[in-house]
């Protein structure tokens, strides 16, 4: 068993969402050798990340599928843009209530406390 994959074990056993422990899914992943968890990510990182490939997603699905037969409208912009900021706001709350229901600061502090590194 791989060291990320134990981590994630270790944390759903703590009760964290197995959402949070997973490396958020974007291209920076592909640069890291070692990627963290979302929940060592910062909240406005991940609301950012979130806000603006959630509204990009989800706007572009539904044009692909729907908006295009209907008259263009800002209405349409505004839809994907409070969808994209409400999964990011939705995200950034949860990893702050998780960390601080599991009183966790940092990523190397963790590692240190939980004995990874």
């Amino acid at each position: 068993m791989q060291r990320a994959d134990f981590i994630q074990l270790y944390l759903k056993q703590k009760g964290v969402n197995i959402s949070l422990t997973e490396p958020y899914p974007t291209f920076l992943t592909l640069f890291q050798k070692k990627p963290k968890p979302r929940l060592f990510e910062s909240p406005l990182k991940l609301f950012f990340l979130q806000s603006v490939l959630g509204s990009t997603i989800w706007g572009g699905f539904m044009w692909l599928t729907l908006w295009q037969f209907q008259k263009s409208s800002v209405y349409l912009l505004y839809g994907a843009l409070f969808f994209g900021v409400t999964t990011g706001s939705l995200l950034a709350v949860n990893v702050l209530l998780t960390k601080k229901r599991l009183k966790i600061h940092s990523w190397e502090q963790w590692l240190k406390d939980s004995h990874f590194d």
